[in-house]
């Protein structure tokens, strides 16, 4: 699941209501909602509470002698997801303790930061800044050995219309108390005119923090970063669509993922 997975904005779908007749069947509320997704190596199954919010995601992965997976767990409160919580295994195939793994903070109904708690003495968070309009504009990351909470790093987000297609990130360290810059690196991005099929999985699958591209309106063709002393370089995206849903996707990964290509296929709810 978390390569396959970005994370990020919401579901909302009228529940269906019930026929009339006893013994008529009622409509599948989870119909048309994305079931699972599968590659040679990975394998993500997804389930919903009655409203369509996502209750469960249960993910593994084989490649090679590399073996893991998980459950992850979602709690909401006040119809907003509040906490995350997971489950994982590796080569053993025996799941460890299940432990929190992200909470969530909210002002003014959006999500203002997402707080990973660590297993020990380590706190990771990210802190969102938004504009005038309501969109995300830079993301603040933090994290540190208690209480030696220190920037990390941060990301600032260019939108054209409902996509985001310029992210700025800008990676942080201190010296003798003083904050400077390790490191610079910017990705921009095209798209499609098709809906995202990121966005409905919603805050669901931000347990690793903000992902700034899963709030986009479409689907992402290219992302391509740029880094001073480093030639350009570019992550690609074919997609199959069936009645408006993508039902495949082929990427060609150059940087963040191991390269080569991948095809997923997408399964959704009868």
């Amino acid at each position: 699941m978390k390569k396959q997975l970005l994370a990020l904005a919401g579901i909302a779908v009228l529940f269906a209501a019930c026929s009339k007749k006893d013994d008529a069947p009622s409509e599948n509320p989870t119909a048309g909602l994305l079931k699972g997704m599968y590659s040679i190596t990975d394998t993500t199954r997804i389930e919903y509470n009655n409203d369509k919010t996502v209750s469960k995601i249960t993910y593994g992965w084989i490649d090679g002698t590399d073996i893991g997976g998980g459950i992850t767990t979602v709690k909401y409160a006040d119809s907003r997801v509040s906490e995350i919580w997971g489950s994982e295994y590796a080569e053993s195939k025996v799941f460890g303790p299940n432990e929190l793994t992200a909470q969530f903070v909210y002002v003014d109904n959006r999500i203002q930061k997402i707080i990973n708690p660590g297993k020990t003495d380590y706190l990771y968070y990210d802190s969102a800044r938004y504009n005038a309009s309501g969109k995300i504009e830079k993301i603040f990351r933090f994290g540190g050995q208690k209480p030696n909470i220190t920037k990390s790093g941060t990301d600032s987000i260019v939108w054209t219309g409902n996509n985001i297609t310029k992210v700025v990130h800008e990676g942080f360290y201190t010296d003798n108390g003083v904050e400077k810059v390790s490191y610079t690196y910017t990705d921009t991005y095209t798209f499609d005119d098709k809906a995202s099929w990121q966005s409905p999985l919603g805050a669901a699958t931000m347990d690793g923090g903000f992902a700034p591209e899963a709030y986009n309106a479409n689907n992402i063709l290219t992302q391509t970063r740029s880094q001073e002393g480093q030639a350009d370089r570019t992550n690609s995206y074919v997609y199959e669509y069936e009645k408006n849903k993508v039902i495949k996707r082929t990427a060609t990964y150059v940087f963040d993922q191991r390269p080569g290509v991948e095809v997923t296929v997408f399964e959704y709810y009868k």
